[in-house]
């Protein structure tokens, strides 16, 4: 059967009759088909009798009669059963109305098992092998409560395993929404470590600038001071407004908060360091979270041997072989040694993977004697 679709609050809350009328207007094919394939599973099993019916007039009458009563039966009962399984999972009282439903079920069912057959002129086999047969002297109550049995047990039997199918699908669903719960967390926690990184400018970097330009003033260098604070407050336009921003960014952004962090880092250190903003023109609006090349540059400046590496390249490129929309982002830098397995590269990877998805990928290899971080981004 189909999993359990929304329910009212209960027969407390919702009103019986409209209950009653929504309960059935929303059964399922495959639980109609369900309960008849039961009804008729018994009726075959009671066609066995026709074995031990020999020469009677009509055996086709007696077939339909053994076939239509078992199927009668479990079409009340799913008319019963409908109500209580339309309740409201943690109704407190859900387990008493399945119960009550299915003891309701069999009283209405057994008249009617008696009453149709007769009706539609199906006789029993009493009635077809006279007067060959004993003919049955039971009181009408030990009649009535032979049959009710037997209708009761299959059919509690059916709606408890129905139940215990619609309790598994609902933990099944419960754990699924906590996992994606939890999934949701994890990315709002990396979102919001990324915004304490969307502005990053390291205090120690920052402090050593700011004495930078203030030795430069003392030492009569104002030109090379003030350009070294035009940088400084460039990269700071750059890089604050991303505290505002909802994680993401575009390649063209990210470009040019790498040239004002080189450009500081230059002016710094005194070395040149050149970037080469290779980007397709097409993909320089393309979105991407943001913060996700800055902190590979700043590791690869800082493991690069003797200072500042001369040229940073970056490039872009849309389509793999496994995925012709994503977007390959290659950041490659004059110098060899980077890529170490290390713990911060490492988080890099599981950054890139909690924002994008698990098709999401980063690389990291040497090449031409540079080192090129490849970052495979999902569409």
């Amino acid at each position: 059967m189909d999993a359990p679709v929304a329910v009212p609050a209960g027969f407390p809350t919702a009103g019986w009759l409209g209950h009653l009328l929504r309960s059935w207007r929303s059964v399922r094919g495959a639980e109609i088909a369900g309960f008849l394939a039961l009804g008729l599973l018994y009726g075959a099993v009671d066609l066995t009798s026709l074995a031990d019916a020999k020469d009677i007039a009509r055996p086709w009458a007696l077939f339909w009669r053994l076939l239509l009563s078992p199927a009668l039966c479990t079409v009340v009962l799913l008319l019963t059963w409908l109500p209580a399984d339309r309740s409201a999972p943690t109704w407190r009282y859900r387990s008493h109305a399945l119960v009550a439903a299915t003891v309701l079920g069999c009283l209405i069912a057994v008249p009617l098992m008696w009453a149709v057959p007769d009706w539609l002129d199906l006789p029993t086999l009493q009635e077809l092998c006279a007067p060959k047969c004993l003919p049955q002297t039971l009181p009408l109550w030990q009649r009535f409560t032979g049959d009710f049995l037997s209708v009761l047990l299959p059919g509690a039997l059916a709606i408890g395993v129905v139940e215990m199918l619609r309790r598994r699908w609902r933990s099944q669903a419960q754990l699924q929404a906590l996992v994606e719960e939890q999934t949701a967390l994890g990315r709002q926690a990396m979102a919001a470590r990324l915004a304490a990184m969307q502005a990053q400018v390291e205090p120690r970097f920052l402090f050593d600038v700011l004495v930078d330009v203030q030795q430069q003033y003392a030492l009569g260098q104002s030109d090379d001071a003030a350009e070294q604070l035009e940088r400084l407050i460039h990269h700071l336009r750059a890089a604050l407004p991303r505290l505002r921003e909802q994680n993401v960014t575009t390649l063209d952004a990210e470009a040019a908060l790498l040239g004002s962090y080189l450009a500081l880092r230059q002016g710094l250190q005194r070395q040149p360091v050149e970037l080469v903003d290779e980007l397709p023109a097409a993909l320089r609006s393309a979105p991407l979270p943001a913060m996700l090349l800055l902190p590979l540059l700043q590791r690869a400046l800082r493991l690069a041997p003797g200072g500042l590496p001369p040229r940073v390249v970056l490039r872009a490129q849309r389509g793999t072989l496994a995925n012709p929309q994503a977007l390959q982002v290659f950041l490659q830098v004059s110098a060899t040694g980077l890529c170490g397995d290390d713990a911060e590269l490492a988080a890099h990877r599981e950054r890139l993977r909690v924002l994008t998805g698990d098709l999401a990928g980063l690389r990291c290899h040497d090449i031409d004697g540079t080192t090129r971080f490849t970052l495979t981004l999902p569409s």
